[in-house]
């Protein structure tokens, strides 16, 4: 497989180094509650290496979702696939409500997110240029390889 890196990002590549090294804020409600309704693009950190990049036409919306229960998102559905094993078919149901739900809770809790500014044209693209280039844990690469090797009939 080929390996990118973020000089292939081009004229992108500044925006992609200002947010993966931006300043970073906790993911609970307590340090997502300032974020006003702009687009942008989110990466989410867990210590320091990247597990979820997306793109949003809403940051408050977005970021407010992602630690709160109850709430069916994706970087959600993915963490309890991804760390806590939990079926492709059954994770949206239960990342949001029960058990799984709160187990979702604290790992989300103890993630960092940092924000970056794009041209709402471009939010998609270059989101998944960014997920080309950082292969995040929830939404790269390896993992969406890893989960279709897991879906095969057994």
């Amino acid at each position: 497989m080929m390996q990118f890196n973020s000089t292939d990002l081009g004229k992108w590549e500044a925006t992609y180094r200002a947010l993966t090294g931006a300043d970073r804020h906790l993911l609970t409600p307590e340090g997502v509650w300032m974020i006003g309704e702009k687009p942008g693009l989110v990466a989410v950190f867990d210590d320091d290496e990247i597990v979820y990049i997306t793109s949003t036409r809403n940051l408050a919306k977005t970021l407010q979702s992602f630690p709160r229960e109850g709430a069916e998102c994706e970087l959600r559905t993915l963490a309890a696939v991804v760390d806590l094993g939990v079926s492709g078919k059954t994770a949206p149901a239960r990342a949001s409500k029960g058990p799984t739900a709160q187990r979702v809770s604290r790992l989300v809790g103890r993630m960092t997110y940092a924000v970056a500014q794009a041209p709402i044209a471009h939010l998609d693209t270059v989101r998944d240029a960014f997920i080309a280039i950082a292969d995040p844990r929830y939404n790269g690469r390896t993992s969406l390889a890893n989960q279709a090797l897991d879906r095969l009939p057994k």
